[in-house]
């Protein structure tokens, strides 16, 4: 009896950068049961299609991609020139409290004005389902079945 080797091929492994993808549940017939989309609804903050979904896909399905954006709102960029445009206005009247014998002992206390500014900026993060063993094919199946408070509040919504 000959005796084989098994062949043993090496994968190099290649980074690509990955396209936004759009959510691939939109087009699928489970989405108004499924306990994956739910959860993308949940990180959404979005009204849910079904709000006690039965439905699974099987484990190590779907894969879900998570697109992590800063909030190109500038809302901390507009804090901060806020923060400037009062800055004397808000020193001087944190200095008049504390001549004004606010502070006891002469201890020297930071001086805080009455105003506070969220300088945090904010982020964004957008979940999409791209690929899932279980997708069943039902085109614009998440559009006819959409939650009636998306429908009232924007009747253009076109998901992406």
């Amino acid at each position: 009896w000959a005796q084989t080797t098994p062949s043993v091929q090496t994968i190099t492994p290649v980074r690509t950068r990955t396209s936004l993808q759009m959510c691939i549940c939109i087009h699928c017939a489970r989405v108004t049961n499924c306990a994956a989309y739910h959860f993308v609804e949940e990180q959404h903050s979005q009204p849910n299609i079904n709000k006690n979904p039965t439905w699974e896909p099987r484990n190590g399905s779907p894969t879900i991609q998570v697109h992590i954006r800063p909030d190109e709102t500038q809302n901390a960029e507009n804090e901060l020139e806020k923060m400037w445009e009062e800055h004397e206005d808000e020193t001087r009247r944190a200095e008049e409290g504390l001549n004004g014998g606010e502070n006891s002992g002469g201890v020297e206390e930071p001086l805080f004005g009455e105003k506070q500014y969220d300088l945090s900026g904010s982020t964004s993060y957008e979940y999409d389902v791209v690929e899932c063993e279980d997708f069943v094919e039902d085109k614009h199946a998440w559009v006819r079945n959409m939650p009636e408070e998306i429908r009232i509040a924007n009747p253009d919504f076109v998901p992406t």
